[in-house]
């Protein structure tokens, strides 16, 4: 089995309830067929880079997770399928550990506690719909989830464009040393 990383952008529109259905559909999809779902890390509701089928915000989730590549292409077929996802990025993922115990109940906890506030939100959304007062969840007071921090860069197992920067951006270092310019003449 390899391990994959999957970044999923749904589209706002989408519930949270409706949202964490479809997660939670991939993931019994993924075990069902073999699969080990290691970690799902919601983002919450980001704003995009760019507008993606007119939204400018997408509903983030990371998923970490080892299946065979059969699973990973019917995985990737039914999100083409599906109108909940706006966009996604799938890649291998060998060179990240699975979480601990402990950091796998701190995840669950902090799913648990994104659904109840979500809840929360969605209740006074609605309350305030009816007076046209909805207000965001930044000037309610709640703290919006931190960000992942960038994953390492391997060690060993890197694409090959990874490679190509890396040695790119050792030669001036080691040419220079050796008295060759940084233009690419050779010293006679």
């Amino acid at each position: 089995m390899r391990r994959y990383e999957m970044a999923l952008v749904a589209a706002p529109t989408l519930s949270e309830e409706e949202h964490d259905r479809l997660i939670t559909q991939f993931e019994e999809m993924i075990t069902g067929m073999g699969g080990v779902v290691h970690k799902v890390e919601r983002w919450g509701r980001r704003k995009l880079a760019y507008p993606i089928r007119k939204f400018t915000e997408g509903n983030y989730t990371i998923l970490l997770y080892d299946a065979r590549p059969e699973v990973e292409q019917e995985f990737l077929r039914r999100l083409r399928l599906s109108d909940g996802f706006i966009r996604w990025l799938s890649v291998r993922a060998d060179h990240q550990k699975p979480p601990t115990p402990e950091e796998k109940a701190a995840l669950e906890e902090a799913r648990r506690e994104y659904l109840r506030r979500a809840a929360e939100r969605a209740s006074r959304g609605e309350e305030g719909t009816a007076t046209g007062d909805a207000a965001p969840a930044e000037a309610a007071g709640e703290p919006e989830p931190a960000p992942a921090p960038a994953p390492a860069a391997p060690a060993g197992g890197g694409s090959a464009g990874e490679e190509q920067a890396t040695a790119e951006a050792a030669e001036p270092a080691s040419g220079a040393g050796e008295g060759a310019s940084t233009t690419g003449e050779e010293k006679e």
